[in-house]
């Protein structure tokens, strides 16, 4: 018997890369290596992402500030001039 690939009982829906054979194991397949596929791309887009986390600089926490009105712009310009 040659062997054409698709695993030994050349089932091409379930075969090698699927769970059992018939469609159901070909959509398991598939839904399982989408996955994987989807949190690389994820891990990876966190990984490299020219973001950082934590983008709270204290120039940002007074902007913030001052557009909430917790402080008037009097003691916005001050504080931020003793930031910089």
């Amino acid at each position: 018997m040659m062997h054409n690939g698709f695993g030994h009982f050349g089932n091409w829906m379930g075969g090698t890369w699927g769970f059992s054979h018939g469609p159901f194991g070909f959509v398991m397949g598939i839904l399982f290596w989408g996955l994987i596929l989807y949190l690389l791309i994820k891990l990876f887009g966190t990984l490299f992402s020219k973001e950082t986390q934590n983008s709270s600089t204290p120039i940002t926490l007074l902007k913030e500030r001052y557009a909430k009105g917790e402080i008037n712009e009097e003691e916005y310009h001050r504080m931020k001039t003793e930031l910089v």
